[in-house]
């Protein structure tokens, strides 16, 4: 199973999003290639999604998180024309563990609940207690388990 390499600089922006955002899940993406790692903070619409119809979106941004989707999309379209991957989900959790949820891997698996949307992407989760960061944690698919693992997470100096 791979490990995660994220530089220094992409971690401390994730961690001042995931703290400027307490008490509720910050969101978004690390694009990645020759050379190039950019963190892509994604606005979490969770809240205006359960004010609208708190039947059909029964948590808040407190506990859940749903990305903006033209933000979402514009990311995407940026990985394919600058030709970039997608390397890394990120998102938090708000006085919680730094840990792999159901509901994160029913995210990840979104078109198939057997395999997940982005099978080479990682999946980085940060614990944030009191609006200050205590965790992060990797997880990558396992096809021979057919599920998420922790797995090292390489931060250097």
């Amino acid at each position: 199973m791979r490990s995660v390499r994220l530089e220094r600089a992409s971690l401390d922006a994730i961690i001042a999003q995931a703290e400027r955002e307490f008490p509720h899940e910050c969101c978004g993406f690390i694009l990645a290639g020759d050379g190039v790692e950019e963190v892509r903070p994604i606005r979490n619409i969770q809240n205006e999604k359960h004010a609208e119809n708190p039947a059909a979106f029964p948590r808040d941004a407190r506990t859940a998180f749903l990305m903006e989707p033209r933000e979402h999309l514009a990311a995407l379209n940026e990985i394919d024309r600058r030709k970039l991957r997608l390397d890394v989900v990120y998102h938090s959790h708000p006085d919680h563990d730094a840990y792999f949820s159901p509901t994160d891997r029913a995210q990840a698996c979104s078109f198939d609940p057997l395999e997940p949307d982005y099978p080479d992407t990682a999946y980085l989760v940060m614990s944030i207690r009191g609006g200050r960061f205590v965790r992060a944690a990797a997880f990558v698919w396992n096809p021979a388990h057919k599920d998420f693992a922790e797995t090292q997470l390489e931060i250097p100096p």
